[in-house]
């Protein structure tokens, strides 16, 4: 855990896929997602041993390599040919890498009976050519050999009989073949992997199974299940469709012979009761739903109302497929069943009387509804998301002058669980610090989310993304995914690690990008409000009227209806858009508009954006970038 700390801030959680080892992409498991890239490590993945030894290299030991987000991985394990993930054991002197599946891997150094040769078989630690000789096929790595008949095996060549007496197809015996015939799909008929060097094949049936499933072949009946209450054998290679889901995606059903049954192997366990971030509520899993035209909440697609789906006991009429419902990025994969629903009031505020509240983050004196401000007036600005109130409703403070908020702030809810992390999240006011937001990078004064263990803060702006989330500029819901950088923002170009992207086209946009404000005051443009305008088809060459570059019309900027001027979206904002000016600890936001703009302390250029911070009054600085380079002087 040690080594991963040092390359990746993690958080607890569950989760699918792991970066370290490449498996579990079927199933929930304990582990640490990394906040900044989404990366996600199994637990058993992340507690690996800095340094080991294993059989296949025993002249040195190993030790772990861990590479970060923005690091390619190269090579191949050398056991078993697999690309290598984020996480391996090495040796840098003999240039030796092992992937963590394959170092956990028990080695046997003797095989005393193998099934297809005489005398005991014993491991060739080292890369040497050979070819087996059940196989024929050459190879160049730890192949098993006899000291008597001077004979080299791949270990599964030498285990394997020719013939066996399979469990999930007790009709004919099953002959182990090296070579895939012309006339089959090339695909294990259980887990539907694709056939390698060996397996076995009953030529009468058509039917096909790797060794994997040989090892560990499924149960041929179940009982004392949840999804049903009877016994239930598996009938494989039979199409069909799965009473518990509706979907006919695997040909091996478990079927109930009283009841005229069938159901996936993977639906047998669902869960009751889960909660998906995709609806407020709670949803359970129903057999069957009342006759109608039901469409998943999720795809939008027709749901077999014959079978099982998840509904909603409080919104009549919404249901979801099961397989959509549970998901990764949807469900987080926990059992709601036995777990209390807590339905403590969540408001941040409470109402006195209409148009009158008391606020938590400010509880000596009451608030009062207003009605639209003064579009020019800058004085105005909400202490919890630490922007510019223009021409929306607000709360003012009946007593002092020292609060003032948006009314859609003063109403966001004071818990939430979020949608990024999933994890818990409390709303506490900052206004006296300056912190980066988890999600979208930016530095924020004001309220923020803050998740219980404190190691995740997101302004508010962020906290309220849900999904499906809407954004004018799309005619589509888009979700929260996390990406492997190769998708470029339609709004600003840059590459991140956490996008909202559309599942009906190739839209994407990141986050700092989809909460810009809609509406920015500008010292260029004095008597008007700025527009954010999303992109033109037009060959007409822009220019910016901050740095007076061209400008590109296909991402988005910012434009007067009235003036016509057109500015780049960082010339606009800057980098600290979300801080309201004033002293905050050691930092001021000052407002950049002098004749002669100020120079930065650092890049020791002159500002070109609206704001700059000075620190401690001695240094200005002008972006972001400065910051961190300021930090590490």
């Amino acid at each position: 855990m040690e080594e991963l700390y040092k390359v990746y801030l993690v958080y607890k959680t569950r989760g699918l896929k792991c970066a370290a080892c490449n498996l579990g992409e079927n199933y929930y498991s304990d582990g640490y997602r990394c906040f900044r890239s989404g990366f996600f490590f199994h637990e058993e993945c992340a507690d690996s041993k800095y340094e080991v030894f294993n059989p296949y290299h025993p002249q040195h030991t190993l030790k772990i390599k861990v590479f970060s987000e923005i690091e390619d991985v190269h090579g191949e394990c050398k056991l078993c040919r697999g690309k290598l993930s984020k996480m391996y054991y090495y040796c840098s002197v003999c240039e030796f890498a092992i992937d963590l599946i394959c170092t956990r891997k028990s080695v046997m150094k003797t095989i005393q009976d193998p099934e297809n040769h005489e005398h005991p078989l014993y491991l060739v630690p080292e890369m040497t050519m050979f070819t087996c000789r059940i196989c024929e096929l050459p190879d160049d790595r730890f192949p098993y050999g006899c000291h008597l008949c001077e004979l080299r095996f791949h270990k599964d060549c030498a285990e394997s009989p020719p013939e066996i007496n399979y469990s999930c197809h007790p009709y004919h015996p099953l002959k182990l073949l090296t070579r895939v015939p012309s006339y089959i799909d090339g695909k294990c008929c259980l887990c539907g992997n694709k056939l390698h060097i060996l397996f076995y094949h009953c030529s009468i049936c058509n039917f096909s199974v790797d060794l994997d499933c040989v090892k560990s072949p499924p149960p041929v009946t179940l009982i004392n299940l949840k999804s049903h209450g009877h016994q239930l054998t598996l009938l494989p290679q039979r199409i069909f469709v799965c009473n518990a889901c509706g979907m006919s995606d695997d040909p091996n059903p478990y079927v109930c012979f009283q009841c005229n049954f069938m159901i996936h192997r993977s639906c047998i366990n669902m869960p009751n009761i889960i909660k998906i971030n995709r609806h407020v509520h709670r949803i359970s899993y129903n057999q069957r739903l009342n006759a109608g035209d039901w469409k998943c909440g999720v795809c939008k697609k027709e749901i077999i109302w014959t079978c099982g789906a998840y509904s909603c006991a409080k919104c009549p009429g919404l249901a979801f497929h099961v397989k959509c419902a549970t998901k990764f990025g949807i469900w987080d994969g926990v059992e709601h069943e036995d777990i209390f629903e807590d339905m403590t009031d969540l408001n941040s505020y409470e109402e006195i009387k209409e148009g009158v509240i008391k606020h938590f983050s400010h509880e000596k004196h009451t608030l009062k509804l207003k009605e639209e401000s003064d579009a020019n007036d800058e004085c105005m600005w909400c202490d919890i998301c630490s922007y510019p109130i223009f021409s929306s409703s607000f709360y003012d403070c009946m007593e002092c002058d020292e609060f003032t908020v948006h009314q859609k702030c003063a109403h966001l809810p004071k818990k939430i669980k979020d949608s990024f992390y999933m994890l818990p999240m409390t709303l506490v006011s900052r206004f006296d610090e300056l912190f980066i937001c988890s999600v979208c990078q930016n530095f924020v004064r004001g309220s923020a989310y803050i998740s219980d263990n404190n190691n995740l803060s997101l302004d508010v702006r962020c906290g309220s993304i849900s999904e499906p989330f809407v954004h004018e500029s799309h005619p589509h819901s888009l979700y929260i995914n996390y990406s492997t950088g190769d998708k470029s923002c339609i709004a600003c170009g840059n590459k991140a690690s956490v996008v909202l992207s559309c599942e009906e086209c190739e839209f994407v946009l990141d986050i700092k990008c989809s909460i810009l404000p809609k509406m920015v005051n500008h010292k260029n443009d004095k008597d008007h409000l700025l527009s954010l305008c999303y992109g033109e088809n037009s060959s007409v060459q822009y220019w910016c009227e901050v740095c007076e570059e061209d400008l590109n019309p296909n991402k988005w900027f910012y434009s007067c209806d009235h003036c016509g001027i057109t500015c780049h979206i960082k010339c606009t904002l800057g980098d600290f858009i979300w801080i309201k000016p004033g002293k905050v600890d050691r930092f001021s936001l000052i407002p950049n508009y002098r004749i002669n703009r100020l120079v930065c302390g650092v890049c020791k250029s002159r500002c070109k954006f609206p704001s700059v911070l000075e620190v401690s009054e001695i240094v200005t600085i002008c972006s972001v970038e400065c910051i961190k380079i300021y930090r590490d002087l």
